[in-house]
């Protein structure tokens, strides 16, 4: 006879508590982990690296670099082209560049005017930004084997030359780092809040998530400490105001992206592709609809923020409910949402389906674009529009299970309160979490005990 129920081993796979009927990892097996993550991390960026091999031989002028899916922003505003006149894109250019990312293309071009050396420094400034966002990761959640998905996403390969969104979003997840106090890293503060200010000035994005680190910071979920969001906060404006005095472009571009806001992946650009408007209609309406959603997100984790909040989940849903409807979804910002998926939903279906959605529209975006250069070689624009509707609705989903992941916590997330035992009970102890835990450990932790509160009084009632 088996120890537990095969209802209780199951209930995993059915929905149900997930770690139910796992043990604690210990230090070795979470090293071996670690390298093998690190392992399939290396031959995903060899991988990018290789993609963008062809474009480094022939260069990235070249319209065929589209077709090759090596073609980006920062390669096309270096050469002073723009995005190819098809339906639903952007004209990008450098107006259009961040200003990280435009400065760094001013201060190249007084060094060289060959843009495959100039892509040489972007692959390797975002390999380094690779890398350190999987160590990063491997702080935040050390015993999470559906990490994988990150690793081996392929939107790192067709992201690793475009912008610089992957050294943003490196530094992001290293602020989150140093905020929660992930152990061996003690809590920091100030640092976070600089580390958020500047990936702030290579994407936006970075601003939801400085805003879901203070609303969680002073109700986390069970299992991390409280933080005071206040020096983090001050730290993230005061470099913000020092880079705006030092690059005075930051408000033009502003200007710019209001005027050129449009591109591919999102609801917008399907509407232009089916000829229903232009820019200047559309534009104003997205951004502020996008604006509405960040602020009901935000409303709602404060609302609920007493029952504790997950950084990772409030990020998901505040960069989801933010992308479902920008005016523009391209594969660089959906790679925002990238870690933070992997760290609040755990099906790995879901993942599965993500993953495809965004792999199908980086390749057709690409070749998309090539219809600008080659009517008879590109993609159709009406294959594009699909392949964008498909990923926004894989895109829902996600922002469904992370609220999901909300809720269960939310009606899950007590503890069983101090007493004495009843009779023929045993006395409680709440768990000692190890002490080089990580913020995954103190997770899985803290479900395995809510679980083990209500499980045998209703087996067959959290099954979903």
């Amino acid at each position: 006879m088996p120890s537990k129920p095969s209802t209780r081993i199951a209930e995993p796979l059915l929905g149900g508590p997930v770690g139910i009927h796992l043990g604690v990892a210990g230090r070795r097996f979470r090293s071996a982990q670690a390298y093998a993550f690190a392992a399939v991390l290396g031959v995903t960026t060899f991988l990018a690296l290789a993609l963008q091999g062809p474009c480094l031989n022939s260069g990235y002028e070249q319209p065929a670099a589209s077709a090759r899916m090596c073609a980006g922003p920062l390669s096309t505003a270096f050469a002073g082209d723009v995005n190819p006149e098809v339906l639903g894109r952007s004209h990008g250019g450098a107006g259009a560049l961040a200003p990280l990312e435009a400065r760094l293309v001013d201060l190249l071009h007084l060094v060289t005017n060959d843009v495959s050396l100039f892509m040489v420094v972007v692959l390797l400034l975002n390999t380094a930004g690779i890398a350190a966002l999987g160590a990063g990761l491997l702080v935040l959640a050390r015993e999470r084997a559906w990490l994988i998905a990150v690793f081996a996403s392929p939107l790192i390969l067709f992201t690793l030359g475009s912008t610089l969104d992957p050294l943003a979003l490196a530094l992001s997840i290293w602020a989150m780092v140093l905020f929660t106090g992930s152990p061996p890293v003690p809590p920091r503060g100030w640092p976070a809040g600089v580390l958020l200010g500047i990936a702030a000035f290579i994407n936006p994005l970075a601003l939801l998530v400085l805003l879901a680190l203070a609303v969680a910071g002073p109700h986390p979920a069970r299992g991390l400490q409280p933080r005071d969001p206040r020096m983090m906060l001050a730290a993230a404006m005061i470099t913000s105001a020092l880079l705006l005095v030092i690059d005075r472009t930051a408000v033009d571009r502003v200007i710019h992206w209001y005027s050129d806001a449009v591109d591919g992946g999102s609801f917008a650009s399907i509407l232009l592709m089916a000829d229903l408007g232009d820019t200047a209609l559309w534009a104003p309406l997205w951004i502020i609809a996008s604006g509405g959603v960040i602020l009901a997100v935000a409303i709602a984790l404060h609302m609920v923020r007493r029952t504790g909040l997950d950084p990772a989940v409030s990020a998901c849903l505040l960069i989801g409910g933010c992308l479902l409807l920008a005016p523009g979804l391209m594969p660089w910002d959906s790679l925002w949402l990238l870690p933070f998926v992997a760290l609040s939903i755990r099906r790995w279906w879901v993942l599965i389906v993500w993953t495809l959605a965004e792999a199908v529209f980086a390749v057709g975006i690409r070749l998309g674009d090539v219809s600008g250069y080659e009517l008879d070689e590109g993609l159709d624009a009406a294959f594009v529009a699909l392949f964008a509707l498909l990923r926004l609705l894989a895109l829902v989903l996600v922002v469904i299970m992370a609220g999901d992941n909300l809720y269960r916590r939310r009606i899950r997330g007590r503890t069983a309160t101090e007493g004495p035992p009843r009779r023929g009970e045993e006395p409680r102890h709440p768990p000692t979490p190890d002490a080089d835990a990580g913020y995954g450990d103190h997770q899985d932790a803290g479900r395995k005990e809510d679980h083990a509160d209500g499980h045998d009084s209703s087996p067959m009632r959290r099954l979903d």
